[in-house]
């Protein structure tokens, strides 16, 4: 299943004060269009998705908390039918009276295959206010369901019966926490199974922090033990960066370990022959290349989306710099898979590796509030332009002041 996603809007929630509009969609001031952006004209007619969407800004910024509206809140909407009710899924922006007892906004612009949704939703302490799912198929408006409070006030007939408008009606008198989405794909529905089975795909965590992807060594050991193909295809791809490794094995535990699996790093001793490492004997740099290697090649094949905070934990920026740049290789990336993290590291602050388009910024103002822009909005921005030194410059905000080093001194001589 080919998913993108193409918009996200929010307001009121986590250091969101106000309506933000994030596009992951080309602009189209370019003379010549990148030849590896994402095309689905049957979905989205003529616009092209960026196959690539990084996100700078200081420490606190709030650049982590559009990772966490995807992968937290609207995650934990997707899957509520078997949990006590709860309303964890509201968190407005906190340092405003005005804003503590408001309404939160969440709107996903994404695209299924050969179609275009859009799934609104508007929520407050007390449960979920309205919500609305739009299909567009060649440019065709189709309302699937219009939901305001515990009523569906319009449903798409052909799609969800009258006795699914009952059922999900009576669900949602008893538990307001709920989705429409949610309660429909329990009922069966494969039409809008898919739909859901999308969201879970865009908002799925992947996770950079390594002590992570131990805790998780059996799905990723499990993937390549059941692939030799995708196995090959890793071990390719180790060699390339010369990591010192030369194959891997995933090797079945005995059934009263810990792990099922045990992943092993080949390396060739000076006497020619191939020693077994264990993956904790390997630095954290190859490990999370490795990692990321397991994770995205099906991807690269087959169509995905990745959501990462701080993509760059434990990688050299040239293993960074490598991993973007496969997500934008068309020959690479054959599914049309997507990309979306935050980052510090400014050496891919480069036209080679980012385009204009793929690079947003997180900042807050005098007030706390976290805004988002891209950098497309500097009208200066031209081709061949050096991102990398217009950012740490300050010409886009977005950095840390610390002010001058001699604050510190006096302080610690006071």
């Amino acid at each position: 299943m080919k998913v993108n996603l193409l918009r996200l809007k929010f307001a009121n929630i986590l250091s969101f004060k106000d309506e933000q509009e994030i596009f992951f969609t080309a602009e189209s001031k370019y003379t010549n269009m990148p030849t590896n952006y994402i095309r689905n004209e049957k979905a989205i007619g003529e616009e092209m998705i960026t196959p690539v969407t990084a996100f700078y800004g200081a420490n606190a910024s709030g650049k982590s908390n559009i990772i966490k509206i995807l992968n937290e809140i609207v995650s934990s909407l997707l899957n509520r039918m078997d949990k006590k009710p709860s309303s964890d899924f509201y968190q407005p922006f906190a340092l405003s009276e005005e804003t503590l007892n408001k309404p939160s906004l969440i709107e996903i612009d994404f695209s299924v295959e050969a179609k275009r949704y859009i799934l609104s939703m508007t929520f407050d302490k007390e449960g979920i206010l309205s919500e609305n799912l739009v299909e567009y198929a060649q440019k065709t408006k189709n309302i699937l369901y219009k939901r305001e409070k515990d009523k569906l006030v319009k449903t798409d007939k052909k799609i969800i019966s009258k006795f699914d408008t009952a059922l999900t009606e009576t669900s949602l008198e008893k538990r307001k926490d709920l989705l429409v989405l949610d309660i429909l794909d329990t009922r069966g529905l494969a039409y809008i199974h898919k739909i859901f089975e999308a969201l879970k795909e865009i908002t799925k965590t992947t996770f950079a922090n390594i002590i992570a992807t131990y805790l998780n060594i059996d799905d990723l050991a499990e993937k390549l033990y059941n692939s030799p193909k995708l196995l090959s295809q890793v071990i390719a791809f180790i060699k390339y960066a010369d990591l010192g490794v030369v194959g891997l094995k995933v090797l079945k535990n005995e059934p009263q370990s810990a792990n099922k699996y045990r992943i092993l790093f080949e390396h060739k001793g000076k006497d020619g022959k191939l020693y077994d490492m264990p993956m904790n004997s390997e630095s954290t740099g190859t490990n999370q290349f490795a990692k990321y290697l397991v994770t995205f090649i099906p991807s690269l094949l087959e169509g995905g989306i990745f959501v990462v905070d701080e993509l760059e934990e434990n990688l050299h920026p040239m293993m960074l710099a490598k991993l973007v740049e496969m997500f934008n290789v068309p020959n690479i990336n054959k599914g049309r898979a997507q990309l979306i993290f935050s980052t510090h590291d400014t050496s891919i602050l480069k036209s080679d590796i980012l385009k204009r388009d793929e690079i947003w910024f997180v900042e807050k103002n005098e007030e706390g509030c976290s805004e988002v822009y891209p950098l497309t909005e500097f009208k200066s921005i031209r081709e061949g332009f050096n991102y990398e030194k217009g950012y740490l410059e300050g010409r886009f905000g977005a950095i840390p002041y610390l002010g001058d080093i001699k604050e510190l001194e006096a302080i610690l001589n006071a």
